[in-house]
């Protein structure tokens, strides 16, 4: 087998990755200021979704929380919900796979000249807010298009949605490997890197088999959905607290 010189810095998310698990769909309402709401926008309720649930996983990053079980709960949730919702929102492009960024934890080559560089823990999770902020605004802008009704233009910004939102969780899955590597080869800890990123595809199905359905980051503002759900049933206590104290921050929108 040839060896790997290059530290690994993307990945291919193939399309389709998740389309066997059943999807979630937001629950019918009969409060009158939300039937308006969604009336007044159609289109507009499941990126809306997303749009909140990026909000909330950005508030919560997992080194929020003190103990290693509700630091990797966390990333869990987001990691997880994450990936799918953007293999989700990817899955409109015609190509067979979209190019997402690997947790950049180093960099560097097998080579005598090569500079060898470990991301601390400060600039990882800079970055990895960065990915966030990125998404939140391009999932605003994919909004108001759907409203304008310029659907070419709402379809442009679901990708780049999709994108920031796929790097964001595959950032937070591997939150807690940098300022902790420095001891490995940089294409060695990439390695592992992507070996964590496969695993988690893999979790992404069971996780959908033990909850009932697919997870999204959309499922993480609707109270009832199965992610949510699931949070308030098994989640570590400080962390459930913080997610019902955030989630309210991103309230459903109304028409008075």
């Amino acid at each position: 087998m040839k060896e790997i010189i290059q530290s690994p810095k993307q990945f291919n998310l193939q399309h389709g990755q998740f389309d066997s698990l059943d999807d979630w769909t937001p629950y019918k309402t009969d409060e009158q200021p939300l039937i308006l709401a969604r009336r007044a926008s159609p289109g507009t309720l499941m990126p809306s979704q997303e749009l909140r649930g990026v909000g909330v996983m950005r508030q919560l990053p997992p080194e929020r929380f003190e103990s290693t079980n509700s630091q990797r709960y966390m990333r869990d949730i987001i990691a997880r919900t994450g990936i799918s919702s953007a293999s989700y929102d990817l899955d409109i492009d015609e190509r067979m796979f979209s190019t997402l960024q690997l947790g950049r934890v180093a960099e560097g080559q097998r080579a005598p000249e090569s500079e060898l560089r470990y991301t601390s823990p400060e600039e990882f999770a800079a970055r990895t807010d960065a990915y966030f902020a990125g998404a939140e605004v391009a999932g605003a802008n994919r909004v108001t298009a759907l409203k304008g009704g310029d659907r070419e233009l709402a379809f442009d910004f679901r990708r780049k949605a999709g994108r920031h939102i796929g790097n964001a969780a595959l950032s937070t899955l591997v939150y807690d490997m940098p300022g902790r590597m420095e001891h490995l080869h940089p294409v060695d800890v990439q390695l592992m890197v992507r070996e964590r990123t496969l695993t988690l595809l893999g979790e992404v199905a069971e996780y959908a088999h033990d909850i009932g359905a697919r997870p999204s980051v959309a499922q993480l503002v609707e109270p009832d959905s199965p992610v949510a759900v699931d949070i308030r049933r098994h989640a570590p206590r400080d962390v459930r607290r913080a997610y019902e104290a955030t989630a309210k921050q991103f309230p459903r929108q109304r028409v008075a």
